[in-house]
């Protein structure tokens, strides 16, 4: 059995959002512009307050079209296969890999799965997830334990 599951995959598209950062964009580049027909001198403050708010513009445009910000800095995902688990909840964490033969029991709690091994306990908070995403894991989890005769608890 194999699992996939991309955790920033592209999220819905909103309107309220590329609004947002349109006009966010627009002040960026309205402040200087006033700055230029005033003849006034445009300070570095005046360069770090137009730089902040045009990046800030398109990450909310970025996110309006429904493309997550953070596919730019790495991956998140889940990959369940009959070997092992492969876990990278957040694109600055790192990867965590579990192997089926070292898991004695599994436990979930909400948004919570712990797995206790041979050389230890892992945690993994799903806290960020919905529930429909944290059902497809469960139910791969479930599987893989089944078939692997692994204590569990997913209620």
């Amino acid at each position: 059995m194999y699992y996939d599951k991309d955790l920033l995959k592209n999220k819905d598209k909103s309107i309220f959002r590329l609004i947002l950062g349109v006009t966010f964009l627009v002040i960026s580049v309205a402040w200087i512009i006033i700055k230029l027909t005033k003849n006034e001198l445009i300070k570095p403050v005046d360069w770090f307050f137009s730089a902040t708010f045009a990046l800030n513009g398109l990450a909310y445009v970025f996110e309006g079209f429904g493309i997550s910000i953070e596919r730019f800095f790495g991956k998140a995902f889940v990959h369940i296969d009959n070997d092992s688990i492969s876990i990278k909840l957040n694109v600055f964490k790192k990867e965590q890999k579990l192997y089926w033969q070292d898991i004695q029991s599994i436990y979930y709690k909400p948004y919570i799965f712990t797995f206790k091994m041979t050389n230890g306990t892992n945690v993994f908070p799903f806290t960020k997830f919905g529930n429909s995403c944290i059902t497809e894991i469960k139910h791969m989890i479930l599987k893989n334990a089944d078939s692997k005769k692994i204590k569990y608890n997913l209620d």
